[in-house]
């Protein structure tokens, strides 16, 4: 297999892994992904082409976060992104360390701002990303407590609230604030050693370190013990990681013993993230605890038009502005990702979109958000509490015994095919448990409804309930 061959089996994987996880939509596949081809991996940097007529920008913004994390999967390392124009000059490059990211510098073009003076540092070193600050975060009534948190510990970094640990569902800002913390507090003391990791990625390396021989692992453990801050995303992938996790309880200890300040960002609470060890989920839970919610049409509003502001799409009126408020109400990023797709509309077209024009070019994404059902996880659990005769904190509590576990996998079973939830968020409304439980259960009520006439009789009742 010459290289050639074996760059675009690589790509080929990437891609397969980024579909994979369901991150993007069909749409930035067809529109921006489809378009790249990768160019070369050097070891340490991904290169990845793109045709001289594509809005690169748009990658940089919405996918390039998403590519990275896909290459580092199947690469089991980290790499640096860099995309080129074909046959032209390499336009940005990111770093691998990001997870739900965007890049932190544009395309040098007549039309963007300069590059930022580089502080002592680097953004590859730190994994920040210096486009998420307190100035760019729209706050409202979902998030003003933990905002203000946020800020608090910039002002007193391990001083009240250590950990903070803040936890939403996905899209509403989590990933934002961790980067605005890191970024606020290298403004005022650009000494100080940031670190924003996810815990995918310090499993990762963890896992690295003690396959490699020498001093990997001391070096792995040097690098996270010696930050004077720590930000650490989506620590619900701990979950089930029993080495890793011991190794993070001994590096929180270090951390936390040394008056360092540590942010923690999950999809869920602490006690809800599926086999966390007591000892860490008790240490979670000993400083500040603060949630995320889905925003109100007034603060959707205002994140649209920051957004509009921030990428001067003066074609984009108030009109759709408040039209995709109305109708898309799911995320943060789903809400973004609707003004990005009428901005490159706008863009390709010159013209400025009407409603008309945003319910054609987001048909698919209003679909989806029409589709998705009344009934709701809680709703679910208490159909087959009162079923089986069981309470509904059964369900969600950590108790195996038959009588449990088996309503239990029919309400998993029921969610996923009665609501739009992803399999985590599913995961998360049953006690915190993992998408692969939700998986497990599924497949099981699968199997025994080809032969098991009663569960067919119970599943078809409580389905009609459902409906």
């Amino acid at each position: 297999m010459n290289q050639q061959e074996k760059e675009g089996k690589l790509w080929a994987e990437i891609m397969e892994d980024l579909r994979a996880q369901g991150n993007v939509a069909s749409y930035g596949f067809e529109t921006y992904i489809s378009h790249l081809t990768l160019k070369s991996d050097t070891g340490t940097k991904l290169i990845i082409e793109h045709p001289a007529d594509m809005l690169v920008e748009w990658i940089e913004n919405f996918y390039a976060a998403d590519i990275l994390m896909s290459a580092t999967r199947v690469l089991k390392a980290a790499r640096e992104l860099e995309f080129v124009q074909a046959e032209a000059a390499p336009a940005v490059s990111l770093s691998a360390t990001h997870s739900e990211q965007v890049a932190t510098e544009p395309v040098q073009t007549k039309k963007t701002k300069k590059p930022k003076k580089a502080k002592k540092q680097p953004v590859h070193q730190s994994g920040l990303n210096t486009d998420f600050t307190f100035d760019s975060f729209v706050v409202g009534g979902n998030s003003e407590f933990a905002f203000t948190a946020a800020q608090a510990v910039v002002n007193a970094p391990s001083s009240m609230y250590n950990p903070l640990f803040i936890h939403g569902a996905s899209g509403l800002g989590k990933t934002h604030l961790l980067h605005a913390i890191g970024n606020a507090i290298r403004e005022k003391n650009d000494e100080l050693q940031v670190l924003y990791v996810t815990s995918e990625d310090f499993t990762n390396t963890y896992i690295e370190a003690i396959s490699r021989k020498g001093e990997a692992l001391s070096n792995f453990r040097s690098k996270y013990r010696k930050a004077d801050v720590l930000l650490i995303d989506d620590v619900q992938f701990l979950s089930q990681k029993d080495k890793t996790q011991e190794e993070f309880f001994h590096t929180f200890n270090a951390l936390f013993a040394s008056g360092k300040q540590i942010v923690l960002a999950s999809d869920c609470p602490a006690a809800e993230i599926s086999r966390l060890d007591d000892r860490l989920t008790s240490r979670f839970e000993q400083g500040l605890t603060v949630a995320l919610t889905v925003p109100d049409l007034e603060t959707r509003i205002a994140i649209l038009r920051n957004k509009r502001r921030l990428w001067k799409g003066d074609l984009i009126s108030d009109e759709v502005i408040e039209y995709l408020a109305r109708n898309i109400t799911r995320s943060v990023r789903r809400l973004e990702g609707a003004l990005i797709r009428l901005a490159t509309f706008a863009s390709f077209s010159q013209k400025k979109p009407s409603v008309m024009d945003a319910r054609m070019q987001l048909r698919d994404m209003l679909h989806e958000e029409k589709n998705v059902t009344s009934v709701s996880v809680p709703d679910i659990q208490k159909m087959v509490a009162d079923e089986f005769n069981i309470r509904v904190t059964d369900i969600n509590g950590r108790r195996r015994t038959a009588n449990i576990a088996h309503p239990r996998q029919v309400a998993m079973y029921l969610a996923r095919k009665h609501t739009d939830l992803s399999l985590q968020d599913i995961g998360a409304a049953f006690g915190g448990r993992d998408h692969g439980t939700v998986i497990h259960a599924s497949k099981t009520i699968e199997e025994k409804l080809g032969s098991d006439s009663q569960l067919q009789e119970i599943v078809s009742r409580l389905a009609a309930q459902i409906a």
